[in-house]
């Protein structure tokens, strides 16, 4: 058996903490009704439809990537029968969801009021907007995007472990 570590996890990032793995490369997520989907995320959020195909399978569903960040797709699948879940405000206390939230980063305050105002504009609702910190608000498919931005210098400031009962 081979001990050796994956090159990634000898490569530290901005904050020279070790990761698992290179990239995020894409979430997968479920849709009811793709083209509702894909007018969302392309002509509201501007990303790109990347991939478009059908699986291969007898019930042949789409199977979309959308762009979300460079080298990151959110890769759709519509299951037109399938319920999705009622909107739930991010960070608080649910059940029925292990997903709470995604998170985006800006590089700037004026970045997320532009954002703020494009949502607006396209009648998205705006969860927990704090001008120049974060914004939450849902697609769709009641899945809760935020968008924070970035610190100075783009580093997060981690390691910070003040946990008074750690779990590690």
């Amino acid at each position: 058996m081979d001990n050796q570590q994956p090159a990634a996890l000898s490569l530290p990032d901005r904050e020279g903490l070790r990761a698992p793995f290179a990239m995020l490369h894409h979430v997968a997520v479920v849709t009811n009704d793709m083209p509702k989907t894909v007018a969302f995320y392309r002509d509201v959020l501007g990303s790109e439809v990347a991939l478009a195909h059908r699986l291969d399978r007898p019930d042949a569903p789409r199977h979309y990537f959308i762009t979300m960040a460079p080298n990151c797709v959110f890769a759709f699948f519509e299951f037109p029968e399938a319920t999705l879940p009622e909107f739930q405000e991010a960070t608080i206390r649910k059940t029925g969801r292990s997903l709470d939230h995604v998170c985006f980063m800006v590089p700037t305050a004026a970045d997320l009021a532009a954002w703020h105002e494009r949502l607006t504009r396209a009648g998205v609702p705006i969860h927990d907007y704090a001008p120049g910190g974060t914004l939450f608000f849902p697609d769709p498919n009641n899945i809760v995007i935020q968008i924070s931005v970035a610190p100075p210098g783009g580093t997060m400031g981690f390691p910070v472990h003040d946990d008074p009962d750690p779990a590690y």
